[in-house]
């Protein structure tokens, strides 16, 4: 019988030493303990950095109805709101207005109530989607005041404020692009189904679709097609008013009439007429504040004298500011507003003729006539635009036109003006 042979003791073949194995966990879980550590003394302050660059906080924004039905879509429930003075506004709600409507959306500055950080002036049939306004929530960020919009259908006037703390940027994205609007940038813009049409009032305004990106100047417009890059800038229209947004001195093209319905005239107090800053436009301002019951005139008058056969289209513009009347609606005779425009002609058969309109925010007395004028509220910048001149079912087509007159009509009245053209193409 064969020996059995003793054991080996070969150290290759000894089992692992469970210390050895608690060494090794021990020693991997130093080096994780170090990452994570490592990684809090890196990354903290980074997190930290990046949070107090780029957290911000809601601006508070509301809509208000001028004229007409304007419905807010609810973002959160989809409850549909009608605007009867005005609400405010969540970011995804949704704007329309109808056939015969007007509505602001007005985004302020939160701290300053009497702020206006951006304004859309919407249109009759206009849908807006209200997407975000946004500032930085710490003054060491660097991001300006961000506000985006989408304009479904419709038009609109964009305009912001340069005048704020921080620069401020507008995105309006449409179906067939988008406008950016910077620092006290202001647009008008049309949307259709097959097209964006964007025409530049003031400070800057880019185009962008299909990759291209086109620069705007004051009184210049590109169009959108569906699927294609913006048109290269065209002339815009042409004014016809000199110094219409009063950053020259007002006898730079404006003369200043004052009318006082009285015997002795000299004893009874006139108005005034003055260039004031408005927020982040100049504007002009009548006021009087005198003797009840005694008819008073303060007008700025610009002689004009422009042909206007060769045009297509004559149009008034102007921004309209009401702030006082002491005679509700227009007076007895519908002739005595705040604030009016005249515009004289001569009509194609050498015929001279005057168009008037007025804007007021106090209902008539019972019985009283109100027409060739508009209610608009108190306080409330508007922007108005007359009928075509030149293609009036009801006026005779002028060739010539002469003279326009802003002015307040009535005993006691402010109001202020901006932005005044006389826009031919």
């Amino acid at each position: 019988m064969t020996a059995a042979q003793p054991a080996s003791n070969s150290p290759s073949s000894a089992a692992p030493s469970p210390y050895e194995n608690v060494g090794r966990q021990a020693w991997v879980m130093l080096w994780i303990a170090f990452i994570i550590l490592l990684a809090l003394l890196i990354g903290t302050p980074l997190l930290l950095n990046w949070y107090l660059h780029n957290a911000t906080d809601v601006r508070p924004t509301e809509v208000e109805a001028i004229r007409g039905t304007t419905l807010v879509i609810r973002s959160d429930s989809g409850g549909t709101v009608a605007v009867v003075d005005r609400n405010a506004l969540a970011e995804g709600d949704l704007v329309r207005t109808d056939e015969n409507a007007r509505a602001n959306v007005t985004i302020g500055d939160g701290e300053n109530a009497n702020l206006t950080l951006a304004n859309v002036q919407l249109r009759s049939n206009s849908e807006l989607l209200f997407e975000q306004a946004r500032t930085p929530q710490f003054q060491i960020s660097d991001l300006p005041e961000q506000v985006r919009l989408k304009l479904n259908l419709g038009q609109a006037r964009v305009s912001g404020s340069s005048i704020g703390e921080r620069p401020l940027d507008i995105l309006v994205d449409t179906l067939h692009g988008n406008i950016k609007l910077h620092n006290g940038g202001d647009a008008a813009i049309a949307v259709t189904n097959d097209s964006t049409e964007v025409s530049a009032r003031a400070g800057e305004v880019l185009v962008e679709s299909q990759g291209q990106i086109i620069n705007l100047s004051s009184g210049q417009r590109s169009t959108i097609a569906m699927g294609q890059p913006p048109t290269l800038p065209e002339a815009g229209p042409v004014n016809l008013v000199q110094n219409g947004d009063f950053m020259d001195p007002l006898n730079e093209g404006w003369e200043v009439q004052t009318v006082v319905d009285a015997g002795d005239p000299s004893t009874v107090e006139s108005g005034t007429v003055t260039i004031v800053p408005s927020g982040d436009r100049r504007a002009a301002y009548f006021a009087r504040e005198g003797e009840e019951g005694i008819h008073t005139e303060t007008a700025i008058v610009q002689e004009i004298n422009a042909d206007v056969l060769d045009f297509d289209s004559l149009k008034l513009r102007m921004d309209v500011l009401l702030l006082n009347q002491s005679l509700p609606g227009g007076g007895q005779q519908s002739s005595e507003f705040p604030l009016m425009a005249r515009i004289d002609f001569v009509d194609v058969d050498g015929n001279e003729r005057f168009w008037t309109w007025g804007f007021y925010a106090t209902d008539p007395v019972a019985n009283w006539p109100i027409r060739d004028s508009e209610k608009i509220p108190y306080f409330v910048w508007y922007d108005y635009e007359s009928p075509d001149f030149l293609n009036s079912p009801t006026f005779p087509r002028p060739q010539k036109v002469t003279r326009i007159r802003i002015y307040g009509s009535g005993h006691n009245y402010r109001s202020q003006v901006s932005g005044v053209g006389l826009i031919a193409q």
